[in-house]
């Protein structure tokens, strides 16, 4: 009877540490996102879209920021603001919002971004973007599709 009642403390010791651990797991997974809504200059939203595809995504990727994903809507919600000709919408993912401003301090003092972004956005007749929009997002739940680079 004592060789069961140990059984069973031991097997209620270690549920207990395994939830437990599973909390702690939960409370620490990885993510920082940013969600990025881009105005483009009109008749601009290609060129942008192939900025990042060709220059600025390789720039990010080199300080270790995840490029989630880059869409272009399919259709205008003017309710969001939302024009389907000259939006450009992308995620960005991170460990932790401090290492999101160490990364992004990094990446924007690398030449090449100085050369590739900085440059062009400061000339008036050449730059591509008119607004954007950054939302800073954590994770809900247990469901994380995206690996983060560490």
């Amino acid at each position: 009877m004592l060789k069961w009642k140990l059984i069973a403390l031991m097997g209620l010791t270690f549920g207990v540490a395994g939830i437990g651990w599973g909390y702690a797991q939960q409370a620490t997974a990885p993510g920082f996102y940013e969600l990025r809504v881009y105005t483009a200059q009109p008749g601009k939203r290609d060129a942008l879209a192939q900025r990042f595809a060709s220059r600025t995504a390789a720039i990010y990727k080199r300080y270790g920021i995840t490029n989630v994903g880059y869409w272009i809507p399919q259709e205008s919600d003017p309710e969001l603001g939302i024009s389907a000709e000259n939006t450009f919408i992308y995620m960005r993912a991170y460990p932790s919002r401090e290492e999101r401003d160490k990364r992004l301090k990094a990446a924007r003092s690398d030449p090449e971004f100085a050369e590739v972004v900085t440059k062009q956005e400061a000339d008036p007749v050449a730059r591509l973007i008119v607004k954007a929009h950054n939302i800073d997002m954590l994770p809900h739940g247990p469901y994380n599709a995206v690996t983060l680079v560490k």
